[in-house]
């Protein structure tokens, strides 16, 4: 399962290289698919090989990565179809275009709505039989028949699991919003004092360790949500990791310093025991 994480967060590291570089969407649209693709059946072949070490990993792969992955093919998919439509439509045809995929994804959602509260709500007491394959057909939704076609790679709601995710990915494009604060107690103003590429390990190694949300979160929600409440802004932070990785001296300097400091703090504590 660790195979699978890291290359699923590093297939996102990519992509969003690929976002900030790649100004075209429909460039954009045929690279990533590409790559999704590629991902998808390096996973296929590695699976058919090895199969998986348990009923929990494989849950865990059909559940969260795979639809993950999956999610960015059928957004880009529709993202490059919309990107072709404005060449021939004024825009309140491609308003309503661009309503009918909105539609289409929430078609998915009302044939499946058990689901998509079961799948939102973040229960697990019938994962053995939405994500493991050799689930009761009985089962299987309208969207999942492709676990007939290739029934070692698919399990019976995994798809629906990556439309889920897909229609999250279409919602924030076509209506940008930001974050609105919670009602609540002033948060304190924190802010940042050490170098940004001190901040580049620590964002690096919260999500290689899995101490955020089990590694599933992509890398730039991390640095997004951190800078926030560090009040720091790094324009290429994936340039500045590249950099650390290449340092020719030790690639971490700050994760030392952490680990230092930690301990002269327990050794404070010891002394006033």
């Amino acid at each position: 399962m660790e195979y699978f994480i890291a290359t699923a967060n590093n297939f996102c590291d990519v992509l969003e290289q690929l976002s900030s570089s790649e100004p075209d969407i429909n460039k954009r649209a045929n690279k990533a698919a590409k790559l999704i693709k590629n991902t998808l059946e390096n996973f296929r072949t590695k699976i058919r090989k090895e199969g998986f070490r348990s009923t929990e990993d494989e849950i865990h792969f059909f559940k969260y990565v795979k639809p993950k992955i999956s999610s960015y093919l059928i957004f880009y998919s529709v993202l490059a179809e919309i990107e072709t439509s404005k060449i021939t439509l004024n825009d309140e045809e491609l308003k309503l275009f661009i309503d009918k995929k909105d539609r289409k994804f929430r078609h998915v959602m009302r044939e499946n709505i058990d689901f998509v509260k079961y799948y939102n709500a973040g229960l697990c007491h019938l994962d053995n039989i939405y994500f493991v394959r050799e689930a009761n057909v009985l089962s299987m939704s309208k969207n999942s028949t492709h676990q007939l076609a290739d029934p070692e790679f698919n399990a019976s709601h995994d798809m629906v699991a990556a439309n889920i995710m897909a229609f999250e990915l279409f919602k924030k494009h076509v209506d940008p919003k930001p974050d609105l604060q919670a009602y609540g107690p002033p948060v304190p103003k924190l802010k940042w004092t050490a170098s940004k590429s001190d901040f580049i390990e620590l964002v690096y190694a919260l999500q290689a360790t899995t101490a955020i949300n089990y590694g599933e979160n992509e890398i730039k929600e991390i640095f997004s949500a951190l800078q926030s409440v560090f009040q720091v802004h790094i324009e290429d932070p994936y340039r500045i990791f590249i950099d650390l990785a290449n340092r020719k001296t030790a690639p971490l300097k700050f994760i030392p310093k952490l680990e230092e400091g930690f301990l002269r703090k327990v050794d404070e504590i010891e002394g006033v025991r």
